[in-house]
């Protein structure tokens, strides 16, 4: 294919706004950048006792329990960041007296010459351009506020601006490696936008700092198996998930589905049949039973006589389940799983009369 001089002046530029892109300069930390343990807990045992104990009220979903306790909390520690945030969630959770309560506080709280009291005003204000503005007048002061940068990206990401909510990422976790949050939001942003490598390198790093997280766990195994087709990796996550979740039906459907994709059907299809003796009316178990005894197993015409009759039995019993859950089930409801059975019908003859039981989903002889 030939291009006219002026088609390759436009390609030319457009490689050269890529190139630009790609060599963006990374955020850096600058040399007078304040300390981010300023904003830890300060070596204060009445502090610490009390937000211990706050913690331990959080921890029972007891917000009111919680609130005189943060208050000791940031009261002896006024930059305690993680304190200011808990108060503010704990107060807004329990509303009247309490709400009212926090927002005076912070209405009236001196400036001073942190950055802790503009940021807490901030994250009160109604609007994301509110909360944008004041933020950005706070990075004015204090480029390196890594809590600034992180409650930027989250307004951004808010208003559908990605690249620049994962820019102020970078610059939370830039100015405070230890910004958790920063790294776990940014790696769910990144796989919203498709990057799912990118994402995959900051799960792992998040759960290096927070391995307790298990709902990260799950995530990232999810990535591995449906996105990144890392199947191994992804096993050794579902194997951390089922020693603390045991057979959770979301973790075992993974994991049927990892098998599936490392060429095991069969053992796909008795995790699935495991799934519906906890849960006879997880719809999706019983399509993709469907799918493996139709399309997968049989690997040559004469085992269609064995497997489809199975299929069929599965597919009878998702098309009498309920609404369907997602516009994939829709589908298939609608069409697909249809046709299947129409083709089912005409090579191996109609279904005996009586109506299909799980039963008739098990595998062959001895599996």
């Amino acid at each position: 294919m030939k291009f006219s001089r002026a088609s390759r002046r436009q390609v030319a530029g457009f490689s050269l706004l890529a190139l630009l892109v790609a060599c963006q300069a990374a955020p850096v930390r600058s040399a007078d950048a304040v300390d981010p343990r300023r904003y830890d807990l300060v070596q204060d045992p009445v502090g610490a006792a009390a937000w211990e104990k706050a913690q331990a009220a959080l921890s029972r979903n007891d917000c009111a329990a919680a609130l005189p306790d943060l208050r000791v909390a940031i009261e002896r520690s006024p930059d305690f960041v993680r304190a200011h945030l808990a108060y503010q969630h704990a107060a807004r959770a329990v509303g009247g007296a309490e709400l009212q309560g926090m927002l005076d506080y912070y209405r009236n709280l001196p400036a001073g010459k942190s950055s802790v009291p503009a940021y807490c005003r901030a994250r009160l204000a109604d609007t994301h351009y509110a909360q944008g503005t004041a933020l950005h007048e706070i990075l004015k002061g204090d480029p390196s506020f890594a809590w600034a940068h992180l409650s930027l990206a989250r307004v951004y990401r808010g208003k559908g601006q990605v690249l620049q909510a994962v820019e102020a990422y970078e610059k939370a976790l830039v100015n405070d490696p230890r910004l958790h949050e920063a790294r776990i939001e940014r790696a769910q942003l990144l796989v919203e936008a498709g990057r799912y490598e990118e994402a995959a390198v900051d799960y792992e790093k998040y759960l290096a700092q927070v391995p307790a997280d298990l709902d990260a766990v799950q995530q990232l195994a999810e990535l591995d198996i449906y996105r990144l087709r890392r199947i191994d990796q992804a096993l050794v996550l579902l194997a951390q998930l089922e020693a603390k979740r045991g057979n959770d039906t979301t973790v075992q459907m993974d994991r049927a589905a990892a098998q599936w994709m490392a060429g095991d059907p069969r053992a796909a299809v008795k995790t699935y049949l495991r799934v519906l003796e906890g849960a006879p009316d997880n719809s999706r178990a019983l399509l993709n039973i469907g799918l493996l005894y139709y399309e997968v197993l049989p690997t040559n015409p004469a085992q269609r006589n064995v497997f489809w009759p199975r299929a069929r039995a599965a597919f009878e019993l998702f098309l009498a389940k309920g609404a369907p859950q997602d516009g994939h089930e829709e589908y298939e409801r609608s069409l697909a799983v249809p046709y299947r059975m129409k083709v089912i019908g005409d090579q191996i003859g109609k279904p005996r009369r009586q109506p299909a039981t799980l039963a008739d989903l098990a595998l062959p002889g001895n599996g």
